[in-house]
């Protein structure tokens, strides 16, 4: 089953201490691009997810971020640095007796002081940590409910686009006949105007065999429908983005020297057909897995 790398996935747990969302979002991408945006409290973990979330997603430029919203007091603010706020209280008190200055603008003055507010390394608990991987978890599983269902709507499509190029080399069959006599009679009459009476019709013969051989488009189209049904088989298999990309590469080269032989307009009208149904594939396949 195809699986799209445009995707997206959401989750949310609650506890007594805080609510937590983490949210996957990403984009095609030939290579695989992490970005993870964690709260402080998390940051040492960013190493150890990223390598369990590339086993995950694999392909693609992915966005993964994770929110938390404490909900006591003391986990939303910075603690006061009590050393630093005493010694500069102690300061502004006998600065504010000496200059006879208002007490009350001291306290005013204490926010705006530098190192007031102490910055302290936040430590998690084996529960919390428990709680990110859960909720990254059910994040990733919509996000690849997500993936799966864009990859169905693309699947049928390719195999819709796919199909579409098979019905146009089967409508060239009729053609290929109409196109060799028409070849054929111009040969013919081209030569008639040269007035050659010595002309060895065997040689002839073997030379027109030789030159519509060469115009043949036998193989070029065999090749096509394996290449075609390669394409509609592989699209079954897993992570086969890259798979199909290169398939549809050999199916371009085909339908290209199909239209370097055809010499013919209603032969070229279906290669250009084939050729725009082979594009909308490549633009498809590139948002493969």
């Amino acid at each position: 089953m195809l699986r799209s790398m445009t995707g997206y996935g959401q989750a949310e747990i609650e506890n007594d201490r805080f609510s937590i969302r983490a949210e996957f979002k990403s984009l095609n991408n030939k290579f695989l691009e992490l970005n993870i945006r964690l709260p402080k409290i998390w940051q040492g973990k960013d190493l150890e997810l990223r390598r369990e979330m590339s086993k995950l997603v694999e392909r693609g430029s992915c966005h993964i971020s994770v929110n938390v919203n404490f909900k006591n007091a003391e986990d939303k603010i910075l603690p006061i640095n009590r050393d630093v706020a005493r010694y500069y209280i102690s300061e502004l008190s006998e600065l504010s007796k000496e200059f006879g200055l208002d007490a009350g603008s001291i306290a005013q003055s204490i926010i705006s002081i530098p190192n007031l507010f102490q910055i302290v390394e936040e430590e998690n608990s084996e529960d919390d940590d428990k709680v990110l991987l859960e909720v990254l978890n059910q994040a990733f599983i919509e996000y690849e409910k997500f993936r799966m269902k864009e990859g169905e709507m693309l699947s049928e499509e390719l195999e819709r686009m796919t199909n579409t190029i098979l019905h146009l080399v089967v409508e060239l069959e009729p053609l290929e006949k109409e196109r060799m006599d028409l070849i054929r009679l111009n040969i013919l009459n081209e030569l008639a105007k040269l007035k050659e009476e010595n002309v060895d019709k065997n040689r002839f013969e073997q030379e027109l065999i030789y030159y519509l051989e060469k115009l043949d488009i036998s193989e070029e189209k065999a090749r096509l429908i394996n290449h075609c049904s390669y394409f509609l088989e592989t699209m079954k298999a897993k992570s086969s983005g890259k798979k199909l990309g290169f398939i549809a590469q050999e199916m371009g080269r085909e339908i290209n020297t199909i239209g370097a032989k055809a010499n013919h307009y209603k032969i070229q009208q279906r290669v250009v057909e084939m050729k725009d149904e082979l594009e909308k594939i490549k633009e498809q396949v590139n948002n493969i897995l």
